[in-house]
């Protein structure tokens, strides 16, 4: 099922969503949305992304780059209670160095957000961890 409603974008680049939309997508105040826009087709998407309660990081982790290294990471995240939204993986070096890019709810992790770099150099998954505040929020 689609919903369609034309709306106005006002003086600072705002929409209001109707609250049909809103209601169909269950979308409370201060939920976090992705907005995805397609330069070609000239179409924007959002998508709901996280709770209100979220509190949302980005992550870069950089790993061996050999078969498991990238299971054995999201496992020990997964064992501190941090929740994957959003992961990209990428090789830099091939068989030696890959990076990962995440965007995480760390509102339920066991350990605080300055405590997962030394965590996971200490269990051997990560030779790099960069953890921050999610900037543009």
């Amino acid at each position: 099922m689609k919903i369609s409603e034309i709306v106005r974008v006002d003086s600072r680049g705002r929409i209001l969503i109707p609250s049909s939309v809103r209601s169909a997508l269950a979308l409370r105040e201060q939920a976090y949305v992705m907005l995805i826009a397609d330069l070609e087709s000239r179409e924007v998407r959002l998508i709901p992304f996280a709770d209100p309660e979220a509190k949302l990081y980005e992550l870069r982790i950089t790993i061996d780059d050999a078969p498991g290294a990238l299971a054995k990471a999201a496992l020990k995240l997964a064992e501190l209670g941090v929740d994957l939204l959003s992961t990209q993986s990428r090789t830099l070096y091939r068989r030696k160095m890959a990076e990962w890019f995440i965007v995480a709810d760390l509102s339920k992790c066991k350990v605080k957000p300055v405590k997962l770099e030394k965590y996971l150099k200490e269990e051997g998954v990560a030779s790099r961890v960069e953890v921050r505040p999610l900037s543009s929020l």
